[in-house]
């Protein structure tokens, strides 16, 4: 039974997407491809519709990923700083330097604000218009996060 770090839930209670985190920085495209195909290939996670993979300085998103084990390419993917950084300032923590547990937690609270409401005017962050362009705020708001979740 695989252990996703988070499952993400719409809000009718669906899972909608999961999401691995590591501390690793310097990743790249080929890497992050490789390190999800490793995963469905030997884990396998239920088909979501949205597989997030996080670092402190990237991110990548594959939307309806399916659980074929085959090096997909992610859909969206791009530098991670701006979405983490007041997260960073806050803990005072620095990114190349954090390990796991802590850049689970920055994680956390990312996907807890993500899953609020947005400000009054209702627009979404430059730095997070993929989350918009992907369909996965869609998705999941009004849902829930849950971390460590066997799938």
């Amino acid at each position: 039974m695989a252990v996703a770090d988070f499952a993400i839930y719409d809000q009718a209670g669906q899972l909608a997407a999961v999401a691995e985190v590591t501390s690793k920085t310097g990743t790249t495209h080929e890497w992050a491809t490789q390190f999800r195909r490793n995963i469905l290939a030997f884990d396998g996670f239920p088909g979501t519709d949205f597989f997030l993979l996080l670092a402190p300085d990237r991110y990548y998103l594959w939307k309806r990923g399916g659980k074929n084990g085959e090096a997909t390419e992610p859909m969206f993917e791009g530098d991670a700083t701006p979405l983490f950084a007041p997260y960073f300032a806050a803990a005072r923590l620095e990114p190349n330097t954090i390990r796991d547990w802590a850049f689970e937690m920055v994680v956390a609270s990312w996907f807890s604000d993500l899953l609020r409401p947005w400000a009054p005017t209702g627009e979404v962050p430059a730095q997070q218009q993929w989350l918009v362009d992907s369909g996965f705020l869609s998705a999941v708001k009004n849902g829930r996060v849950e971390s460590e979740v066997a799938a």
